[in-house]
């Protein structure tokens, strides 16, 4: 059955308005990260650092892959799974996120003033909100969440900025930050009980299909956990055997770019809700030609990114965080290496296909072989090595992927993706960003340069997103 006609704008206008739903939080992190790397010594900075990453690796193990397999199914069949399972599954899981919070209190108890019960909370809330999140997305209830979310990061943004110049101390910083996020967990448990009751559930759900969506569920919470310990574990090893100065600036360079990783969910999200949300009588040419339009969708906003940190390093780094994280530039082009394999979610199709092991056995390969690179990449490059070490493993792994996604789907690997139209892009956005460059950094420096790249990227991306559009409106007309 061929795809309607609607198809390419609703997998654009999909991933648009997941993305927009989460790109406000991360823009207020991003602001914050500046605000506080120019403001405040690297002890201070790392501190509170640090109790974020401790809650970004205990949160994925209170959701264990909820919020990501979500999107693989109808809010219908969703219901139908929540009402079938049994009371003592839920105590046994509400136990495992009080033993987490537990666990994190303890952690923080010294930190915050020996306030056991605020880390605790905040914890499970955090974590809970990713949860309820997943669930509004897959009710479509886009403004709502868009408009809860955007709230939030205002007072996010005004919380930590008042923090900075009254220079109030880490604790009570957390404190007030706690309000703002039990307020959206709240209210997000209020919108998603109301969904739930009103939602008609599947009742037809076997017992085989219940058993593969469980498995489906196991290997996705495990991936999520080991792809956060994959971003953190070079940082965590460096705060260990470096000096708390190398590690700041080595945290700093190599950072994900922000809303990226947004981007790339919100395509993956959107196509497994396409999917979910049609029955279709050759699926797996449904699929290729879906994954088609989201690697071209991707590559129109993630190639000339990458182009423009690629040209524009060092006035970035210089700028964004002052001279004294000069050192930080060649670390940060390593690590922006790895973007051009971000125009694609490599792990869609495994999902939809409930191939969690497949999943999972790749990202254990990438956590490995970067471990296993990362100490003689170090003696041979210093610390672009070990950003280096993660760039060869993610490219290795996306390999692994795409073959067992065209394989699912009995087709060749090269089918899966849109190469001619990536080699046209990648040629032609280079040369633009290498003029772009020459002409702003000739005539004018620092913040002006930057600033004009940065417009010759919106406007670059806006062009190409539109000439990608009418392109796949016209393709999706003639079939």
């Amino acid at each position: 059955m061929p795809l309607p006609r609607q198809g390419g704008n609703s997998l654009f206008s999909n991933s648009f308005l997941i993305l927009i739903i989460r790109f406000f939080p991360s823009l207020a992190n991003l602001l914050v990260m500046i605000w506080y790397s120019r403001r405040f010594n690297e002890h201070f900075y790392g501190l509170y650092q640090n109790f974020w990453i401790q809650a970004y690796v205990l949160a994925p193990l209170i959701c264990f892959g909820l919020h990501v397999v979500m999107v693989t199914y109808s809010k219908e069949t969703i219901v139908g799974i929540a009402r079938s399972i049994q009371v003592f599954r839920y105590t046994r899981y509400s136990i495992w996120v009080l033993a987490l919070g537990v666990v994190f209190a303890m952690m923080q108890y010294q930190f915050l003033g020996n306030d056991f019960v605020l880390p605790f909370i905040f914890l499970i809330l955090f974590s809970l909100n990713f949860i309820l999140e997943s669930f509004l997305i897959v009710c479509r209830n886009y403004i709502t969440l868009t408009v809860i979310n955007i709230s939030f990061s205002v007072f996010w943004c005004l919380i930590h900025w008042y923090c900075m110049q009254e220079s109030t101390d880490l604790p009570d910083l957390f404190r007030m930050l706690f309000v703002i996020i039990a307020a959206r967990f709240f209210i997000y448990a209020v919108i998603g009980f109301i969904h739930f009751r009103k939602t008609t559930a599947d009742n037809n759900i076997t017992i085989t299909e219940l058993s593969k969506i469980r498995s489906l569920w196991l290997h996705l919470g495990l991936y999520d956990v080991l792809q956060v310990l994959f971003s953190y574990i070079d940082k965590f090893i460096i705060s260990l055997l470096l000096v708390a100065q190398v590690s700041a600036i080595y945290y700093n360079a190599s950072q994900n770019i922000p809303f990226l990783p947004l981007l790339l969910s919100a395509a993956g999200s959107a196509v497994l809700l396409q999917l979910a949300s049609r029955k279709s009588s050759d699926e797996n040419a449904d699929t290729i030609r879906l994954m088609n339009q989201s690697g071209k969708l991707l590559s129109s906003v993630v190639f000339p990114v990458f182009f423009y940190l690629l040209f524009f390093r060092y006035e970035l780094i210089v700028k964004l965080f002052t001279e004294k994280y000069l050192p930080a530039v060649p670390i940060f082009l390593m690590s922006i290496l790895v973007l051009p394999v971000r125009a694609y979610n490599f792990t869609t199709v495994l999902q939809r296909h409930h191939k969690g092991h497949i999943i999972n056995a790749g990202a254990i390969a990438d956590l490995v072989l970067a471990l296993v690179l990362m100490y003689p990449l170090y003696r041979w490059l210093g610390l672009p090595g070990v950003a280096f070490s993660f760039v060869i493993s993610t490219y290795l792994q996306a390999a692994f992927y795409l073959y067992h996604s065209a394989k699912l789907l009995h087709t060749h690997p090269l089918k899966m993706i849109p190469l001619v139209n990536w080699l046209i892009k990648l040629i032609v956005y280079s040369c633009m960003f290498i003029a772009i460059h020459y002409m702003a950094s000739r005539y004018f420096t620092g913040w002006i340069t930057l600033i004009l790249g940065g417009v010759a990227l919106v406007m670059i991306i806006l062009a190409s997103l539109f000439i990608e559009l009418k392109k796949q409106k016209q393709d999706v007309g003639t079939r």
